[in-house]
């Protein structure tokens, strides 16, 4: 077991090429202007495109007899982890406010 241990590779950080760096800071700076309406939509859209992906992944996987099991959350796990994130939000400071 001990040896199945040492030969796991240690989790790299993940980093982004840099024409996707810039994508994801032009995606930050219009997310300021959003209202938290707009945000929370946004987050919807991306969140259900992202399932769409995942399936025609596995669709293409299964045509292919490739057998990978990979969990999808649930609705009521999101949900659960809307409502921590939420609890957590509450909790802290306002980043965005001044000293």
């Amino acid at each position: 077991m001990e040896k199945l241990m040492d030969s796991i590779p240690e989790p790299q950080e993940f980093t982004l090429p840099l024409e996707l760096q810039f994508s994801m800071r032009k995606a930050e700076i219009q997310a300021q202007d959003m209202t938290w309406e707009e945000l929370h939509a946004a987050l919807l859209n991306l969140y259900h495109q992202r399932l769409l992906e995942w399936q025609a992944i596995k669709e293409i996987m299964d045509s292919e007899n490739i057998k990978i099991d990979f969990d999808v959350p649930t609705e009521l796990e999101l949900a659960e982890l809307a409502a921590c994130m939420m609890q957590e939000d509450e909790d802290e400071e306002d980043p965005f406010e001044p000293i």
